[in-house]
Order: structure tokens, then sequence, then C-alpha cells
């Protein structure tokens, strides 16, 4: 079996079982044949689209979650607040994303409330279902929904995708880090 299949086999497995991405995205040539990050057309907080083009120029740090989370989601939303909080000036440099994994109820105003709670740098971004669904398949992030009723959950990935100031892939970090350990391996990426 040759090394793509290979990587494509254990990529589905790690995304089937709501893992999210593992550390073979920190081979950066795996990645690029994989094509982890690109384009996308979402909506921010102000209801206003957002594009990979309002990123360039700093690291952004993908999260992609949803507000009714009970866990993950917080944590990882969190860390990113205590991050920016001990980087410094260095934070001037990075830009964390939280991209909803669940439209039907992030809405921009309900994702601007929820995110008020964090640091003011995270950007919240949301969109249709059709928007929400390309952006993850192109970021390599698997997401599921559990239960029929108003309480359903979203099963998803807890990788923290990087991409560089000029938004291609740089990395990828475990949404369970804790902070210090996140900072260093951001600036692992960074360097």
């Amino acid at each position: 079996m040759n090394r793509r299949v290979m990587l494509v086999s254990a990529l589905a497995l790690v995304a089937a079982a709501g893992i999210g991405a593992s550390y073979i995205f920190n081979d950066r040539k795996m990645a690029e044949t994989l094509s982890v990050g690109g384009p996308f057309k979402l909506i921010g907080t102000d209801g206003q689209e957002v594009t990979e083009a309002a990123l360039k120029g700093k690291y952004s740090v993908f999260f992609f979650g949803f507000t009714f989370c009970p866990d993950a989601c917080p944590t990882a939303l969190n860390t990113f607040s205590l991050m920016m909080a001990k980087l410094g000036p260095e934070a001037e440099k990075v830009q964390p994303v939280f991209v909803s994994i669940d439209p039907a109820r992030d809405t921009p105003q309900v994702m601007k409330e929820y995110l008020a709670s964090f640091d003011p740098r995270i950007m919240g971004l949301t969109g249709t279902p059709e928007a929400i669904a390309e952006t993850a398949k192109i970021f390599r992030v698997y997401y599921k929904k559990t239960g029929e009723d108003e309480y359903y959950l979203m099963d998803h990935s807890t990788a923290i995708i990087v991409m560089d100031p000029d938004f291609q892939y740089a990395g990828v970090m475990n949404g369970a880090m804790g902070v210090d350990e996140m900072i260093t391996r951001l600036k692992d990426i960074m360097q």
C-alpha cells in the first residue's frame, strides 16, 4: 500500500472516530498533498461576509465548534483567551477563529453574545449549512449532528488548524492542550 493511500486511510479512521485531525498534519508535505485549508466565505458576528482575505497577514488559529457545546468548545476558547493574554505583544501576529458547525442555532448574534465571554480578539464565523460544510471539508474537519430534539449536540473534531500569514497551512494543535503547551507549539509553528 503506498504512503498516500495509507495516509488517507488513517485520516478517514480518525475522522470517523470523531477525534479530529491527527499529528499527521504536522508533516507539511503530507498536508500539502491533502490540501488543508483554503478559500472560504462565511459570515462574521457583525453579519458581514468574511473570507480568507481578512486573515492574511497573521497566523490564523482555527477551531470548529458550536455555542451549545458543553465542554470542548468553551475549554478551547478559554485556552485561546489565556494564550492571547500570555503572548503579550506577539498576540498581534495571531488571529484566533471560532467557526460554528451548528448554523441552525449559531446565528451571528448568538455567536457575538457567546464570544463576549472570551477574548474580544477571537473572530466568530458562521454561515449557511452549505457554506459551513464546504469550509469544514476544506479544513479536513469532521462534524455530525447527534440527537433530534432541541437539545441535540454536534460531534466534532477538536483539532486546531493553524494557517500562516499567507493563508497557507502551517500546522495543527491538539484542542485539549493546556495554554503553555499551546503557546510553545504555536511559537514552534511560527518559526
